[in-house]
Parts: structure tokens; sequence; C-alpha cells
């Protein structure tokens, strides 16, 4: 039972274990009525840290609990309830009148808060909508300890969070400074959305690819859908070389329809291998194998003047997942082989492209590299055995085709020789 009088004679804050934050209305009664200071004091800095319903760092026996430098949201006359300080005042005190009644707006600004924290204490509609108010919507976060992520409290978090644009982030690794808190032995996460693309776009930079499908499936649905879709885009537009990777992981390990409903549609082509055309973006010119072959049966490779819907021109688009490594083998359908670099130069470094009926060596395998150019997406093809990247011929044929080459030099560069167009194949039925 709260006590005016006792709160009025407890002894101060303990601030040799706790950080003093010299909050003026700390060793005060509720004054929400009034007009107050608030904090931050500057509307362009933040909050790093309150923890609701906290009570300062308390160690017992039993485990650890609160935290030394932050603020503490709690009822105007609770003191601290364990511990070595049981008793005293709660260092850093922001108060609210009740437990029923949570409103911290005349102490905190609205979207102020880094990071807020609430261990094991309940959760009902008033104090989730302060919790909520007080977050920043673009860099904050919110951690809980000791609730069920089924409970009645969690549901309510996490649906005041949801209007905020923050989301669960199921199996979030907790920064050092919210370890060590022994007396709860689980925690949830509720990040903002530039957070959570960032988790994802980090683990897939630094190969973590099964961390990342995870995530991204625990994302999908619930109003959560902008995160993938804001994810993946930047991937694209930064061209982050191992996307090809993450969506492999999906397609392969039980997410193909994360692939199917947030990339763009040639991705599900190439993992579900259709049939497909593979066209060049400056001559626009589709990729075919020569009707005649050389002495050894190969076929040169040409992009066609005119042909975009024969089977001569229809495609498979193979991925090969060897030794950590996604590559791709392009297979042509009619005439059952593989594309290759020749072994030889010519004058330039160049290398030729040909169709073979054998793929086993590493100059039948390339790599893949999205990007957006004109609001299409593209895809530089690289040789993986000698970096080159498929490019056509300047110069026509009789007929108008280009021979396919490989070119010596940078196939990144802005040239729309190097970018290709993968699209369904027109006379394929897709799955």
């Amino acid at each position: 039972m709260h006590s005016i009088g006792g709160w009025k004679l407890a002894r101060r804050p303990n601030y040799m274990t706790n950080i003093d934050k010299t909050y003026p209305y700390s060793e005060l009664p509720y004054l929400g009525e009034y007009h107050l200071n608030k904090i931050p004091v500057s509307a362009d800095k933040l909050i790093e840290h309150v923890d609701y319903w906290g009570e300062g760092l308390i160690i017992t026996q039993l485990g650890n609990s609160g935290f030394a430098n932050c603020y503490n949201v709690n009822h105007s006359l609770q003191l601290v309830s364990n511990g070595p300080d049981r008793g005293k005042k709660i260092p850093n005190r922001i108060p609210v009148p009740n437990y029923i009644n949570c409103d911290t707006s005349s102490y905190i600004r609205d979207n102020s808060v880094r990071t807020v924290t609430v261990m094991g204490s309940p959760i009902n509609s008033s104090c989730a909508k302060d919790i909520a108010r007080m977050v920043n919507k673009e860099v904050g976060k919110v951690i809980t300890y000791g609730f069920e992520t089924s409970s009645l409290e969690m549901e309510t978090l996490a649906n005041e969070l949801r209007k905020k644009s923050l989301f669960h982030y199921p199996k979030y690794t907790l920064p050092e400074e919210f370890q060590g808190l022994t007396l709860f032995d689980n925690h949830m996460a509720f990040l903002n959305i530039e957070s959570l693309e960032e988790e994802i776009l980090n683990f897939v930079q630094n190969n973590k690819y099964d961390n990342a499908r995870k995530l991204t499936i625990g994302l999908d649905g619930d109003n959560k859908n902008e995160v993938i879709t804001k994810a993946i885009k930047k991937m694209i537009d930064t061209r982050t070389n191992k996307i090809m990777e993450y969506a492999y992981n999906l397609w392969n390990k039980g997410a193909k329809e994360i692939v199917t409903k947030y990339f763009p549609v040639p991705f599900k082509h190439i993992f579900n291998e259709d049939h497909v055309t593979i066209v060049d973006k400056k001559y626009n010119q589709a990729l075919k194998l020569d009707l005649k072959t050389d002495q050894i049966n190969d076929r040169l490779a040409f992009g066609d003047s005119t042909d975009k819907s024969s089977k001569k021109v229809s495609w498979q688009i193979i991925p090969v997942w060897e030794n950590n490594e996604l590559t791709f083998k392009l297979y042509n359908v009619e005439h059952d082989m593989f594309i290759k670099l020749d072994a030889n130069v010519d004058n330039l470094g160049d290398r030729r492209a040909w169709g073979s009926t054998n793929s086993n060596e590493s100059r039948h395998r390339f790599t893949l590299e999205p990007f957006i150019v004109d609001d299409k997406l593209v895809f530089v093809i690289i040789n993986y055995r000698y970096g080159q990247g498929l490019k056509l011929d300047a110069n026509a044929n009789a007929e108008g085709d280009r021979l396919l080459w490989g070119h010596n030099g940078d196939a990144r560069a802005n040239y729309d020789r190097f970018k290709w167009i993968i699209e369904a194949w027109k006379n394929y039925t897709l799955n």
C-alpha cells in the first residue's frame, strides 16, 4: 500500500550504484497537471533509455534486475522494492499517478526515447500507449523481460507499437548494455523498420543466410511486409552482390512464397528454373545458339536480331550451390547445351561464348548481379572462372545477329551492353 507520508520519509535514492541524472522532479510527487520542463531539454536530441516500472539497478541472491544508467518510470509513491536499497526512493524517477493512468507526457516528449525497457510488471492499455508515445519511431526499440510471447500484455503492447511501425524481432540478440538481467530468462524486442532492415542486410552481407531467412519469415505478414520490401529494394539499389544467395536460401529452405511475394518476378523465374529469354538491353537481342556446330560439336552464341519467342531463344538458368558459393549455368532448351567462355582470347582479351553439351568446368558457371536501370530490373552476368561479363558484339553480321563475348574489363560499368533482361519465355506455361 502506497503512503505519501512513507514516501516523504523514505531515504534518498542510491546514487552510488546508480548514475544521478540530476532530474529535477525525481523526488517530487506527481506534478503532471502542471506545466513542466520536459526531457529531453532539446527537441532534436533523444533520451537514451527509459525503464518503465523500473527501480534502478537491483542485485539480489535471486538475480539481477534494473539498470544503473536510465530514467525509471514508476508510481509516484513507489519505493525500491527489493535488494539492499529496499525502502529507498527510486533513482531518476519519473512519476505516473497510478498503475492504470500511465501518462508521462508532461515529463517526457513524444517520440523522444531511443530504448524503452519493461520487466515483468503489468502492461495494460494505458502503459502500452505511453511506451508507444515516447519511443522514437525512426531509431527506437522496446525490450521486454519476463513476458510470454502469447500473453495478453505482449499483444496489447505489440498492437500499440505497430501503430508506430515497431515490430517484434524474434530471437533478437541483446546489445551488451541490456544483458545481465539474470532474474529473467527470456526477452522480446520490438524494433523500428530501419533497424530491422539493417539486421537483414547485415546478415546477408556477412553470409548469415539462415539468420536472414528466419528473420524474414518472422516479419512476413502482420503489417510488417514493409520491412522485407524495403530491405530487398535497398539491396538491389545498392547492388548488394549477395542478394541472389539470400533469395536462393529462402527458395530452397521452405520460404519460396517470400521470393514470389516480395522479390522482382525474374527471381522466381530463375529459382524455379522456368523457361526464360535473356535479352541484352542495348540491342534488344535475345540469346540463342548457332544452328551450326564446330569440329567438337560446340555452337557459337549470338543475339538474335528478330526472334523473341521461338524455342531457340528459350533458356533455363540453373542455380549451383558449391563450396558455399552460388553460381548459375545458362542452359539452352532447344540444343540441350550450356554456355561457356572460350579458353582462348582475341587481341582485346575478350573470349567468345559457346554452347557445349558438357557443363563440368568452372567456365560454364556465372554469377548474376541484379540492379535497376530506368525502372527495369537488369542483370550483369559474369563468368565465374574468368571474371568476364557477357556482352554482344558492337558489330552485327549479315543477318543482324551479334556474337556473344566475355568482356575483358569492368562489366559493372554503366554501359547497356553489359545489362541483360531476364523474362519468362513467351511460349512457356508458368507453374
